[in-house]
């Protein structure tokens, strides 16, 4: 694998095949450029709301914020027409000034608000309406990504149907979710399928869905996808990244395949610090305990620090906390995680 990278994908030059997916509340610039720093080769923004940022919404047009360290990042909206989308992408366009390495379509989030707007894994209802956003979009001179779902058996169009449209209409890279809408996130998702695609259409299809060790975006890449998409799997262990890119065969940082104690907690400060600069300390507290559920895993005495952690409340207190956490570990002998 290490031997195809540096290599473009849909139309995006890449490190690697590893891609930090869009995730809402969470891919905010910060987060992105940690997850950079930890072995993405791309990320993504939020799915960002063609309506909200055609109304000049603030908080919508915030979120083109784009960091130092974080390229090349994916822009991602979300729309129920094309003309929202279109009119969407021209003020992005106009506002960004070139700093997104390509533009994606949402077509696979399958959460109400979302879907009563038509938008999301809606329109996998509407093959129609999906090809004429794809070839709108392909007017800005930028790779067009789609993420879709597993079509069901309701859907007008199979799966492989829906995504040979979206090529034929110059969609440069499809990411396949493996689970239909009324899945959401439940269940396990059908890699099965996904990797069928990845042979029927090469260099075309990434992969997305139930990625929580190496071996299973090793799996997908081996069956042809093109790149692997990491959501959850990424926040329950953001060390997947360095993890996945040393089972592939790249060459890693050993601080990151075995992180120490402090490294982590510094890495977390930095990152806490950063979203309390750039968004707000409230936020900082949010993602920062949420991380600390993925981080430190298999050391005697995390328990108890993730224990405290949950109870303390604002940035300041919780960075106070970490900054002097070293009596929370039992065994100093223990240096790192175990792999």
């Amino acid at each position: 694998m290490k031997e195809t990278f540096p290599k473009v994908v849909g139309g995006v030059p890449l490190e690697s095949p590893l891609i930090l997916a869009p995730m809402a509340g969470i891919t905010i610039p910060p987060m992105r450029a940690f997850f950079r720093k930890l072995g993405a080769a791309a990320v993504h923004t939020e799915m960002i709301s063609g309506a909200g940022l055609i109304r000049s919404s603030v908080k919508t047009k915030n979120m083109l914020a784009v960091c130092e360290k974080e390229d090349p990042v994916i822009l991602q909206f979300f729309a129920g027409d094309t003309d929202t989308l279109y009119a969407a992408a021209c003020k992005a366009e106009q506002e960004a000034h070139g700093r997104f390495a390509a533009v994606g379509i949402n077509m696979a989030c399958p959460m109400p608000k979302v879907l009563k707007k038509g938008a999301g894994s809606r329109l996998l209802q509407y093959p129609d309406r999906a090809v004429s956003m794809v070839r709108a979009l392909k007017e800005f001179n930028l790779p067009v990504w789609a993420k879709v779902r597993i079509c069901s058996d309701r859907a007008p169009l199979s799966t492989e149907m829906f995504c040979e449209k979206l090529l034929e209409a110059g969609a440069d890279n499809i990411c396949v979710h493996g689970r239909t809408p009324a899945q959401r996130y439940s269940g396990t998702a059908d890699k099965e399928s996904v990797m069928k695609l990845a042979q029927l259409f090469p260099g075309k299809i990434s992969a997305s869905g139930d990625v929580f060790e190496p071996e299973d975006a090793l799996q997908y890449l081996n069956a042809g996808c093109v790149s692997v998409f990491m959501a959850r799997g990424a926040l329950k262990d953001p060390f997947i990244f360095p993890q996945t890119l040393a089972t592939l065969g790249f060459s890693v940082d050993n601080r990151l395949l075995c992180p120490s104690i402090e490294l982590q907690i510094s890495l977390l400060i930095e990152l806490g610090d950063h979203i309390a600069e750039m968004a707000s300390p409230r936020l900082a507290e949010i993602l920062i305990k949420r991380l600390l559920s993925g981080m430190f895993k298999g050391i005697p005495g995390i328990a108890e620090l993730r224990r405290d952690c949950a109870s303390f409340h604002g940035w300041d207190e919780l960075r106070r906390l970490m900054s002097g956490c070293e009596h929370y570990f039992e065994r100093r002998d223990v240096l790192c995680r175990p792999m």
